[in-house]
């Protein structure tokens, strides 16, 4: 979803902002848009007659402080840490400051870190009470700007694109109102900056505003040819002010509205240099580390309504997870009550049918154990009398074929008989080997008996007896 900013210069005369439209890949200016301020005007009045008048909404405001409400300094530190940077470069604007530290916010950008770890860092200084009188003042015009910006470095992002472009060393001048700005770029390179506190609102003040500029430029440059001159701000707007100032440097200026900006649609591009610091403001917003920009809400003045959001998301997300969580105990104890239920009520039917079965059976104690104890004995009596099938071997019949077979010549002790389904196992004892063998011989000739074996043929411990084992398939018909 886009996210749409609008960017604020506030001036004494006119109020001044750019919204961009903002995707995760992209940018485009929507409008650049202006508002006449009377003196000593209401800033919240001013601002709500901006978006009446051109129907304009915004997602989140960025700012900036006025350049000569600003102190900076371009410091060259033998170090690139963060930590410090942050630590270092307030007691290096010390020295350079008319009040206490304490009573100042601090913040830096380095400009370009060197090959053995030094780094160029622009620090930028503004009384406290500078801070709280902006922010007060957008507070009673309903906004809360994300960040505050210096003005004069957020008109710097459209020259670096004409830099970048062209290429060299190049000057901008940024005229407007109560101030005018003094910048030298190399290649997109900050060398310096200069804010001159003399605007060209007064045609009185022009030539001694001019002379200043000229200085200026003669001292960043050393003396050094530019490549090109750029000019921006509200004054270009103002008749003859351009030309004057080409013929105070005796060179010509060329307007931030010949600078081809990607973001910036062709029928806005001839308002360029009159909207030079809301719209370098609001291109900032790309992302870009190369930008020029520093935040100055920091410490007591931090942006914290992003924190807010956070915590207000991560606040709705615990609420959502504690729902969450609620709910898969409660589908847990129903699944567990549900489950309890079955269970119950398969004891029950287990419990009926065990009764149905086992009627007389007192004690209860494990139904599937009692009923497997209960079968094994009722399988074993059914084994051994021969079960219910007409063609299952009977123990009564198998001691009768046994009789019948033996010969009533041959003496047989029967020691031990076992019928174990299909199979008879007989152990015992005769006089003879040759009683042994008829023994066999009339078992075979049985048509109840298959595969008689004899096994384990030997003579008793006291040589009267021949003891024997047999074993042999029982299933053929019974004898009449």
């Amino acid at each position: 979803m886009p996210n749409h900013t609008l960017a604020l210069d506030v001036g004494p005369r006119t109020l001044r902002a750019a919204l961009v439209e903002r995707t995760l890949r992209s940018q485009r200016v929507l409008g650049l848009y202006a508002h006449p301020r009377a003196a000593g005007g209401d800033l919240a009045a001013d601002l709500r007659a901006l978006a009446a008048q051109h129907g304009i909404a915004w997602d989140e405001v960025v700012s900036a402080l006025p350049g000569e409400r600003v102190a900076h300094r371009i410091l060259e530190l033998p170090f690139h840490d963060r930590k410090r940077l942050e630590q270092t470069v307030p007691f290096e604007l010390e020295s350079h400051l008319p009040f206490e530290l304490d009573e100042t916010v601090v913040a830096f950008q380095v400009l370009e870190t060197e090959a053995d770890g030094a780094s160029r860092v622009l620090a930028v200084s503004a009384p406290k009470a500078a801070v709280r009188e902006h922010l007060a003042m957008l507070a009673e015009a309903g906004v809360d700007p994300r960040l505050v910006d210096l003005a004069n470095l957020a008109a710097l992002n459209v020259v670096r694109a004409a830099a970048a472009a062209h290429g060299g060393r190049l000057a901008y001048v940024g005229m407007d109102a109560a101030r005018t700005t003094v910048a030298l770029l190399d290649d997109g390179r900050l060398l310096g900056m200069r804010v001159v506190s003399r605007g060209v609102a007064d045609p009185a003040e022009l030539a001694a505003c001019l002379r200043e500029v000229r200085w200026t430029l003669l001292a960043l440059a050393d003396g050094a040819p530019l490549a090109a001159l750029w000019v921006g701000g509200e004054a270009v707007e103002t008749p003859g002010v351009v030309a004057a100032l080409g013929r105070a440097l005796g060179t010509t200026p060329q307007a931030l509205d010949a600078v081809a900006l990607p973001a910036v649609p062709l029928g806005l591009r001839s308002r360029q240099a009159a909207f030079a610091t809301p719209l370098g403001l609001a291109l900032r917003q790309a992302g870009d580390a190369a930008s020029f920009g520093v935040d100055l809400r920091r410490g007591e003045f931090a942006y914290h309504r992003e924190r807010e959001a956070l915590w207000r998301g991560l606040a709705r997300a615990g609420m959502l997870a504690a729902v969450a969580v609620a709910l898969m105990v409660a589908t847990f104890v129903l699944d567990a009550r549900q489950l309890t239920s079955r269970r119950d009520a398969v004891r029950g039917e287990i419990r009926a049918i065990f009764t149905a079965a086992l009627p007389g059976t007192r004690t209860i104690v494990n139904e599937k154990a009692q009923l497997q104890t209960e079968i094994a004995a009722l399988e074993k009596q059914r084994r051994l009398f021969g079960g219910l099938a007409p063609s299952a071997p009977r123990a009564i019949d198998c001691l009768r074929a046994l009789t019948t077979a033996v010969p009533d010549d041959v003496p047989l002790d029967i020691e031990e008989l076992t019928l174990d389904g299909g199979t008879l196992r007989l152990r015992g004892s005769t006089k003879t080997y040759e009683g042994v063998e008829a023994v066999k011989r009339g078992l075979a000739a049985r048509p109840e008996f298959r595969n008689v074996e004899a096994k384990d043929v030997r003579a008793s411990v006291d040589g009267q007896q021949v003891d024997f084992r047999l074993s042999l398939d029982v299933g053929g018909e019974p004898a009449a």
